[in-house]
């Protein structure tokens, strides 16, 4: 039963993620309000017109990098939707985030994992909720780079060292 209450709130979240990402143009712009960029309109863009741009956030190694794309709002601001991608073999350090956030895997293999938990491999299709505040480590483990789909409710921020170990 809950099995299937969370299955329900998920396929809810992604429909809500996805329809909101195609409706929208595929660059960071500040949206405020109903209705969306392009008057309304509805817009379909294709992953190769997506314009993906420096993070600045380094893994371990101080070389393999996260490149993202804001397809709804501006993280630094609010709510969002944002592409990240990932090179291959990317280890964070040990960081956290003031908030709850929601990512899907579309390309490559993931591990997320909290201190003291054994990570498990994230494959195309997968799903992870990273809670706020807690300590974690985030790699690309695949040979061609990664690619996540994440949604928040409030502003992304990157905390290192993390809030709450």
């Amino acid at each position: 039963m809950k099995r299937k209450i969370i299955s329900k709130k998920m396929l809810s979240l992604l429909a809500f993620a996805a329809f909101t990402a195609v409706g929208l143009k595929a660059n960071a712009q500040n949206v405020t309000s109903y209705p969306p960029l392009n008057g309304g309109k509805s817009v379909s863009i294709p992953p190769n017109q997506f314009k993906f741009t420096d993070t600045k956030i380094r893994g371990v190694d101080g070389k393999a990098k996260i490149e993202s794309v804001d397809v709804y709002n501006d993280p630094n601001t609010g709510q969002h939707i944002t592409f990240s991608k990932f090179s291959p073999g990317f280890k964070s350090k040990l960081h956290s985030h003031s908030h709850d956030y929601y990512a899907v895997v579309i390309k490559g293999e993931m591990e997320n994992y909290e201190t003291g938990v054994k990570p498990v491999k994230l494959l195309p299709g997968s799903y992870f909720y990273q809670k706020a505040r807690k300590a974690h480590m985030t790699e690309c483990v695949s040979k061609e780079g990664c690619l996540i789909f994440v949604a928040q409710s409030t502003q992304m921020d990157v905390n290192i060292p993390p809030l709450e170990k």
